[in-house]
C-alpha cells in the first residue's frame, strides 16, 4: 500500500511535466521531416471517391 501511495504522490507532483513530455513527443512525431508526404496522402483519403 505504501508503494501505491508513493506512486500517487509522484504522479500528482510531476503530472504536468509528464504530459509536456508526451505532448513534445507527439509534436516531434507529427512534424518529423520525412512524414509530410504520408500525412498529405492520408489527408486526401476522405476526399477521394470510391476507388
Amino acid at each position: 500500500m505504501q508503494e501505491l501511495t508513493a506512486a500517487a504522490i509522484f504522479l500528482k507532483q510531476y503530472s504536468v511535466a509528464l504530459m509536456f513530455i508526451v505532448f513534445a513527443m507527439l509534436m516531434a512525431t507529427i512534424f518529423w521531416p520525412g512524414r509530410r508526404e504520408r500525412f498529405d496522402r492520408d489527408a486526401q483519403i476522405p476526399l477521394q471517391d470510391d476507388r
